[in-house]
């Protein structure tokens, strides 16, 4: 029961459906997908289910030979060419709003103007997330940076910037890993849920993650005060990828929230249906490691509703940053 035991039983079947049926460009890219999931897991320094998944079936070697015997390349891992010892951040917080004023300042001042592809993908996710009146956005940083960016370059009122992640949620409660706490209740209703549709799944999921938070007050409160305060009819949640734990979390807290996210995994494709901009799960790392979004801040705290920021004082990461963020203002 959990996330190992589910991706186990996911990954037998279907290495089974790739083994017995024709090769075809359709089932190589649905081996690379399948390897791409375990070679980011451990890009991320989680390697259990590799470990095990080689354990119990040798799923890892039979996708990689697949991919092997048919002269196909897995997806490539993505990594910038900086040492971990050279991403260091300044002591002192700077709050969130105040940081991408800075940075969207000085970006417009920059000369330099980012030439990554990905770029432009990425603006056309936030045309596909469209604006509506009446309706709020929150943008949960740090994966989406410059979708928020782009949203205030075209002046775009009711817009939110909230740094929420793993260490937010370990600050609010003094506890590692809760968020791995609320991800079980995605994990759970996949495996037992029988979800064929989105209605299905929140019937499944939100619950759950309610159950949960009460061993958690101290999340509730934040995040509920915070929301109170977002006065608009509906709320839409913009998140890069992948299994929607965070706006997930937020639909559990308030009725108004509806997601958009650039990508997720293949078994929630169906799921999340329209509410997924790309089926292109190999994408993700590139949206999420863009210098500007996987670099430039770092949490520091949550105060009184306010988000604050350390910044990397890496000089090559503040000019890729600046770059990728002047090509999303001129767009």
């Amino acid at each position: 029961m959990g996330f190992i035991s589910f991706s186990l039983d996911y990954y037998k079947k279907e290495l089974q459906k790739l083994e017995s049926v024709p090769v075809s460009a359709e089932t190589i890219y649905r081996a690379k997908q399948l390897l791409k999931m375990l070679d980011d897991l451990v890009d991320e320094g989680y390697t259990e289910l590799n470990e095990k998944l080689e354990e119990a079936c040798q799923g890892v070697s039979r996708l990689r030979k697949y991919l092997n015997d048919n002269h196909a390349k897995p997806f490539p891992i993505y990594r910038k060419p900086l040492a971990e010892t050279d991403v260091v951040y300044e002591q002192k917080s700077i709050e969130l709003a105040e940081a991408i004023k800075e940075l969207t300042g000085n970006a417009e001042k920059s000369k330099d103007l980012s030439k990554d592809a990905f770029l432009t993908e990425l603006l056309r996710f936030c045309e596909w997330v469209g604006y509506e009146e009446n309706t709020a956005y929150i943008f949960l940083l740090r994966d989406t940076l410059l979708p928020y960016i782009y949203y205030q370059g075209k002046n775009r009122k009711s817009i939110y910037p909230w740094l929420l992640g793993r260490k937010t949620l370990t600050m609010l409660t003094g506890t590692e890993n809760v968020d791995d706490a609320i991800r079980a209740s995605i994990i759970k209703a996949l495996e037992f849920g029988k979800c064929s549709s989105f209605e299905d799944f929140c019937g499944a999921v939100l619950p759950d993650i309610q159950t949960t938070l009460k061993q958690y007050p101290e999340i509730g409160n934040c995040l509920t005060a915070l929301l109170e305060d977002i006065q608009e009819k509906r709320i839409i949640v913009v998140e890069s990828g992948c299994s929607g734990t965070f706006p997930m979390l937020l639909m559990s807290l308030d009725d108004r929230i509806d997601v958009r996210m650039y990508t997720t995994y293949p078994y929630l494709l169906e799921i999340y249906g329209d509410k997924i901009y790309s089926p292109k799960y190999e994408e993700n790392r590139l949206f999420e490691t863009l210098y500007s979004q996987d670099l430039y801040f770092r949490f520091s705290d949550l105060k009184d509703g306010h988000f604050f920021i350390s910044k990397c004082e890496n000089k090559e990461v503040e000019k890729y940053a600046l770059a990728e963020v002047k090509a999303t203002l001129n767009e």
